[in-house]
């Protein structure tokens, strides 16, 4: 039993020799995390675990709030998805608060938090990203000896949904729409979008000049979200805008270099009440060119690679949002009946005729003796 000895919490082991264990640690949850692993360990024969104050340098990993500044400074920063770490994270620490032990962090805990993320609207896809934030927390204290086991999370099994994507008269009018407002900068960027299927911030944005060929014929995406460069053509409406900007942009590092995602978000928001398109944002262009491909019928291992998709099932999930990928199916079905001139209704079972047969009557009977008498 873990006991409080001056600013220090003491746990206290006897071993197999029967000698006696007592290290202090600075909390009470570290203690007690310790004394049961090492309790654990007598049983099973096994040495003592090491002793570990739960700190990573001077940091104390055991409160939630600390725990998520060391991870947040010495793992997630610099990956291209910090800030949505960060940001998931941090909805963690503000449900349980900074000051909660992260050792009293349970499974039945998590699933409590699970639960009052749905009740606030959140979806799974969403509420994952949030669990996954802990458990890359969870398994930073584990190494520092905070916790001695991991609770189990439960992850929530994500549907595929629907994919937004514009359809030309959305496209149109969202073009328009930057035009209307003299925003030229956002009319050439969702062209550029639309027409490579680019991811908005990662890389349209962070395309410098030098990565386009001669006459903008193509372009090559340097820092993507696999760490896989990837070459695409470009179109015509591209390739001319391309190059006007170059005559009045080259002065930038690319041809939409320097916009913030806060300055986006905030254009964008304007935009969607402008033109009634409340569910479209930059993301929804990527998903507009790789729709139009699998429409096109461009086979999956092209669009796949002009995608920049690692995974096929990726590329895929987009098979969905096509109609009239079976009509070739139902052709061949109707070959058959147009060949030979029926219909289905023709084709159904009918009760045969049964030939009309001409019957002979036997000859008639005579007994046996009458045969013999003649």
């Amino acid at each position: 039993m873990a006991r409080k000895r001056g600013n220090k919490w003491q746990a206290s082991v006897t071993d197999a020799n029967g000698k006696r264990h007592r290290p202090a640690f600075d909390t009470e949850a570290q203690a007690v995390a310790w004394e049961g692993a090492a309790n654990l360990a007598v049983d099973e024969g096994r040495a003592l675990p090491p002793i570990s104050t739960g700190k990573a340098g001077n940091r104390d990993l055991a409160l939630l709030g600390s725990l998520f500044e060391h991870v947040k400074r010495t793992h997630w920063a610099g990956m291209k998805s910090a800030s949505t770490a960060n940001l998931n994270a941090k909805t963690v620490v503000e449900y349980f608060g900074e000051k909660k032990p992260v050792a009293d962090i349970g499974s039945a805990d998590i699933a409590e938090m699970r639960a009052d993320l749905a009740d606030r609207g959140l979806t799974h896809s969403t509420i994952n990203r949030k669990c996954a934030a802990l458990s890359k927390m969870l398994h930073v204290a584990l190494d520092a000896g905070v916790i001695n086991k991991m609770p189990r999370i439960r992850f929530s099994k994500e549907e595929q949904t629907k994919f937004r994507y514009v359809d030309e008269l959305e496209e149109r009018a969202i073009l328009a729409y930057w035009l209307a407002s003299g925003d030229q900068d956002l009319h050439d960027l969702s062209e550029f979008l639309i027409d490579t299927g680019a991811r908005c911030y990662s890389e349209a944005m962070d395309a410098k000049w030098d990565a386009f060929a001669k006459g903008f014929t193509s372009v090559t995406f340097w820092h993507t979200k696999t760490s896989k460069p990837r070459t695409v053509p470009l179109t015509r409406r591209v390739r001319d805008t391309l190059a006007r900007r170059w005559k009045t942009h080259q002065n930038r590092a690319g041809p939409f270099t320097g916009g913030s995602k806060d300055t986006m978000r905030g254009r964008w928001s304007k935009m969607r009440s402008g033109t009634g398109l409340h569910d479209v944002t930059p993301h929804t262009l990527r998903h507009t060119c790789c729709t139009r491909l699998i429409n096109a019928g461009v086979d999956i291992k092209r669009v796949m690679t002009w995608m920049g998709h690692t995974e096929l099932t990726t590329t895929l999930r987009y098979m969905q949002i096509r109609p009239n990928g079976l009509d070739d199916i139902v052709a061949l079905l109707e070959r058959p009946h147009e060949a030979t001139g029926t219909s289905v209704q023709s084709t159904q079972r009918r009760t045969p005729r049964l030939k009309k047969r001409v019957l002979t009557p036997p000859p008639p009977f005579e007994p046996s003796w009458k045969t013999r008498q003649a």
